[in-house]
């Protein structure tokens, strides 16, 4: 196990969540599961890498919806100013009665960058996506 210290049942949820994204056609990224329609992203684009960030609701203490779509509006204008493709999504925890945190499936930004941005945000993890399109759960915390 990894140490960190995000608490086991948050951890779960983070594994098992849906991570939705707004890409047409709409599809699914799943912890540990390949994922040929990022696989396709990254062949077109030619970009191996991407992060999937939002800034809802830091370290997991559920905030206003208007607290957190004005903090995803920064970190959308942060992406902007980097110069990175971006796709809109949403993490969905299948069993959590929270409802979804928008997000942003981010390209071409380098590991080092996505957890910059996602600690900035204070955030405790963010899915990372490697050449191999099979996403994993970064842990910031």
């Amino acid at each position: 196990m990894i140490d960190s210290s995000i608490n086991k049942e948050l951890l779960e949820s983070y594994e098992s969540a849906n991570y939705h994204v707004d890409a047409s056609p709409s599809f699914i990224l799943k912890i540990g599961q390949y994922s040929p329609e990022i696989h396709s992203m990254y062949e077109a684009s030619h970009k191996k890498r991407a992060a999937f960030i939002t800034a809802y609701n830091p370290a997991s203490i559920e905030l206003s919806n208007e607290e957190n779509k004005e903090r995803n509006q920064k970190l959308e204008e942060e992406i902007q100013a980097l110069h990175l493709e971006y796709i809109h999504g949403e993490g969905k925890c299948d069993e959590n009665e929270w409802s979804g945190e928008e997000s942003f499936l981010v390209f071409g930004i380098d590991q080092k960058e996505a957890i910059r941005i996602g600690k900035a945000f204070g955030q405790n993890a963010i899915v990372w996506i490697p050449e191999n399109s099979i996403p994993e759960l970064l842990l910031l915390k």
